[in-house]
């Protein structure tokens, strides 16, 4: 009988599934590994921006502060350094605003 319309199509035959491990075999691997935050050993990082010499700092340090707060601004050699260093100073507000309506 000539292939038709009844002809089921042929059966695909499944490759073998990959182990975990080698779906991250061809991820970049970073040379240096992330610190827990407030533990960076890197100098200056944390040093309060005003008194930091500008030229101390590299390309990508971040400066932060957060309005109110008690604590500085100061400067961070990553972006989780400054993330924990923002989450600290939230913890300093001073401001003494008013609430509408209090």
């Amino acid at each position: 009988m000539a292939p038709g319309f009844n002809t089921p199509p042929p059966l695909k035959t499944r490759s073998p599934r990959k182990k975990p491990l080698d779906v991250l075999e061809n991820l970049p691997r970073l040379g240096l590994h992330p610190v827990a935050p407030g533990t960076c050993t890197t100098p200056i990082c944390g040093d309060v921006a005003d008194l930091t010499d500008e030229a101390d700092l590299q390309d990508g340090w971040v400066r932060a502060g957060v309005y109110g707060s008690a604590d500085p601004d100061r400067v961070w050699c990553s972006g989780l350094c400054a993330t924990y260093g923002i989450a600290l100073a939230e913890l300093r507000v001073t401001s003494k605003r008013v609430a509408p309506g209090a």
